[in-house]
């Protein structure tokens, strides 16, 4: 079932936490994410196609303020 851009969000947020809480729980790991794939992947297939953009323009905006690396997909 698709979810609304709401729910998206939530669950993107949700991801957020638990990078920053990773990056915590590991500070002297900076390769900890060497590809991020997977971590998006629940959230791309929940979303509508018309959706894809604004979806993927929140993904870049999380892996750049946690400085790591882009889904192959975007």
């Amino acid at each position: 079932m698709l979810k609304s851009r709401q729910e998206l969000r939530s669950m993107l947020s949700r991801i957020e936490a638990g990078i920053v809480q990773l990056h915590s729980s590991n500070p002297s790991e900076p390769d900890f994410f060497r590809w991020t794939d997977g971590v998006f992947h629940g959230v791309r297939t929940q979303c509508a196609h018309e959706d894809d953009d604004w979806l993927f323009n929140l993904i870049d905006q999380i892996c750049t303020r946690q400085s790591v690396p882009y889904p192959a997909v975007l």
